[in-house]
């Protein structure tokens, strides 16, 4: 693909994901307010301004000087002799060349096979020797080659002379620089060879390092562990000295980068000043050490902590990008909706600017006031109804941190602030009413007295003082219950939010709609019932939204309202299909989907709601109709003949699906017994199984032989015999004679 097509194509994606872009702009609009609000809120943003005179070291003091906040700063002399001698401790670096080595042991072979050579020609010894200084000049002495030239063990000289000259060779003879080495460690060296293809490195202590100097008695130890005679042993030393050469060079940048790696990795010597301390006395001498603690403070005390600031929103960062990956699908356990994900970002750019400003200006004179002060388990009761509560308790866990942040990361304010986050996300667990709100609320002003006693006590100097953060837990929980009571109906709708609470609301049946499905269509009203109690049973079973499942199977089929009479189970033994032809029956049919789905929009219902509706039919086919058409018309198409809609996308719309035909198909049954009624269902789950009606609903196979077995048990109950009434059945033998 061309760069031009690939660019197309991402632009194309990145259009066709609108919703995303928005999402995406949202959350970095609310990471650079919440930046914004650390830099000019938070704790090291504006501090006290002082003057502190100048002084110069030598100088006597004329009056005290007390540091006015606790400070630190590096001590740079201390710190230099830490780098020193840290960089002491860095080996110098050698590498060992192998070229070098190979090219001295090849120069010894054309030495050996040219004395060989002109020995055995017996040349006369001046001849001799000319021949061999006109190759190797200066190698050996007159006396040494010819020596050598008579010795009878010539070749066993030259063999050990060649083993030890390669083993010092493979050791590394170092070439060691004059200068330069003066700030690595004096005693080992780190000796770096290839071998077999593999860098290996060994450390070598510098007595044993074999340089030209050592070289002499490092060929005498060799020869020695050898064991050679004496004549032997001169030659062989003779020759390995004469073609030893440095083949180990120091590399001067490896050792360089080693050092400066070593110097950053330091960390710097930290003073700290504490709160009061006097700095210098009157009358006093003022030393270096003083001064440099003078120097730290009159850089500290100004009017903006810039490392503090840093510092702030460094970890402001960390929360935020912490945020994301905590309150995202795979570990929130849930995929946040647009609206949702406006509203997580806008509860924690509320909640931190409170933060911030109740901790720079309420005037707090204990830390842990701030906790009590900030609606945290509010938050936490909201997101729990609305979103989840696994997403409200790691929301609360942000919001604790950001409380940390605020409180100059004192540590019991964010404990009680994430408890009371937890507190408030169990609290609302199990709460079916709004009233339950109300107790959730005392329930939580209760634990939080008790742990604000606990985390307030250790500081107390009087059982007085704990009266305050008594009272203030108290209020904040009981508050946090009643806001939540209030601000939830106005959250909801504007979300458009299925909370327990509204589906709760839409389960009555004695809404305006589901009476007039009642009155205009009263079979559909009994198949939705039937058909929300098969569903509600059956993701109860296993583990769905009963609830949601039971509001969308009584909403699911409300598209009927507005031609009733062409649904059977609406008929009174008249159909009206038997007028149309297949093709305009099929239409009628298939749009009570589609008006559902208005209807359903027009009421305001939730999405989730409105996706029931229109996946209960999926995109399957109006198999009855269909075999009528092709009858007549054998051109006729499936897809003329199927639903508009798309497969179940959520595990309570494939339960409603299920149910629907379920419970439709089996009212057609003679005689339902308990066998036949388990393998009527069998046989039209599997069928759906096998359109793929299924496919997107991550419905399992386990959980369908559970919703075959539910749905099998509460259909034998619809359909069990009765005992017949003696009057009722003698006029039914009358009427059939």
């Amino acid at each position: 693909m061309k760069a031009n097509d690939a660019f197309e194509a991402f632009r194309e994606r990145i259009a066709g994901r609108r919703g995303d872009r928005l999402t995406f702009f949202a959350l970095a609009g609310a990471f650079v307010a919440g930046f914004l609000l650390t830099l000019f809120l938070g704790p090291g943003a504006v501090l006290s301004r002082s003057s502190l005179d100048e002084v110069e070291v030598g100088r006597v003091a004329e009056k005290d000087i007390v540091a006015e906040r606790e400070l630190s700063f590096i001590d740079d002399k201390a710190t230099a002799l830490r780098v020193e001698a840290e960089e002491r401790l860095v080996l110098p670096i050698f590498v060992v060349d192998e070229k070098v080595g190979e090219a001295a042991l090849e120069r010894f072979r054309l030495f050996q096979d040219l004395l060989t050579s002109l020995t055995a020609k017996k040349y006369a010894e001046d001849s001799l020797y000319l021949k061999v200084q006109s190759q190797f000049p200066g190698l050996l002495s007159r006396e040494a080659v010819l020596d050598l030239a008579r010795y009878p063990l010539r070749a066993q000289a030259f063999s050990h002379a060649d083993a030890v000259l390669r083993r010092l060779l493979e050791r590394g003879v170092a070439a060691v620089p004059s200068a330069g080495l003066e700030r690595y460690n004096p005693d080992y060296v780190e000796l770096r060879r290839w071998r077999g293809g593999r860098l290996e490195y060994e450390e070598v202590p510098a007595g044993r390092l074999v340089t030209l100097k050592s070289a002499a008695q490092a060929v005498e130890d060799e020869i020695a562990a050898r064991r050679l005679p004496r004549p032997l042993s001169s030659f062989v030393a003779s020759l390995a000295r004469s073609f030893l050469v440095e083949n180990a060079f120091f590399d001067a940048d490896q050792s360089e980068r080693r050092l400066e790696s070593v110097a950053k990795r330091v960390e710097p010597v930290v003073r700290t000043i504490a709160r009061g301390e006097r700095l210098v006395r009157k009358g006093f001498i003022i030393s270096e050490s003083d001064y440099a603690k003078l120097a730290a403070a009159r850089a500290a005390v100004s009017r903006a902590d810039w490392g503090r600031i840093a510092g702030d929103a460094g970890f402001y960062a960390v929360v935020f990008a912490l945020a994301l990956l905590l309150l995202g699908p795979s570990i929130a356990g849930v995929k946040l909706r647009r609206g949702e994900a406006f509203l997580a970002a806008a509860g924690g750019i509320v909640y931190l600017a409170a933060a911030l400003l109740i901790a720079r200006f309420a005037g707090l004179a204990e830390p842990l006031m701030l906790a009590l002060l900030l609606p945290t388990p509010l938050f936490a009761m909201l997101l729990a109804i609305i979103v989840g509560q696994r997403f409200a308790l790691l929301y609360g866990l942000v919001l604790s941190l950001l409380a940390l942040l605020a409180a100059g990361f004192d540590a019991r304010p964010f404990a009680l602030a994430f408890l009371g986050a937890a507190a408030g996300a169990f609290a609302v667990r199990h709460a079916d009413s709004r009233i339950e709100l109300v107790r959730a609320g005392l329930f939580l002003a209760g634990l939080e007295v008790a742990a604000a006693i606990l985390l307030a006590a250790p500081e107390a100097r009087r059982a007085t003082e704990l009266i305050l953060p008594a009272a203030a837990a108290a209020a904040n929980g009981f508050l946090c219950g009643v806001l939540t009571l209030g601000f939830l109906p106005v959250i909801e709708q504007a979300l458009n939010a299925p909370t327990r609470f509204r589906l709760m609301e839409l389960s009555d049946l004695n809404a305006p709609i589901l009476k007039r499905l009642l009155t205009v269509a009263p079979g559909t009203y009994s198949h939705s019932v039937t058909v929300a109690h098969l569903a509600e049973s059956a993701c109860r079973e296993i583990g769905a939204d009963p609830l949601l499942a039971r509001v969308g199977a009584y909403y699911h089929d409300i598209g009927k309202i507005e031609q009733p009479e062409y649904f059977v189970e609406n008929q009174a033994g008249y159909n009206k299909h038997d007028e149309l032809n297949p093709r305009l029956s099929a239409t009628v049919i298939r749009s009570h989907v589609k008006l559902g789905v208005e209807k359903a929009r027009a009421l305001g219902l939730p999405e989730e709601v409105v996706d029931i509706i229109a996946e209960h039919h999926g995109n399957s086919l109006i198999a009855w109709f269909y075999h009528q058409a092709a009858k007549d018309d054998t051109s006729a198409k499936a897809e003329d003949f199927s639903y508009p809609g798309t497969p179940p996308s959520s595990r309570e719309a494939a339960v409603v699906m299920l149910a629907d035909t379920v419970e439709a198909a089996t009212r057609t049954l003679k005689k339902p017994t308990l066998a036949r009624l388990d393998q009527a269902i069998k046989d039209l789950v599997m069928d759906k199984v096998k359109q793929g009606q299924l496919d997107r609903s991550e419905l399992t196979f386990r959980d369908l032989e559970t919703i075959r077995d539910t749905f099998a048990r509460i259909l034998a109950g619809h359909f069990h015999s009765r005992i017949e009434y003696p009057k009722i059945a003698k006029e039914a033998r009358d009427e059939r004679r």
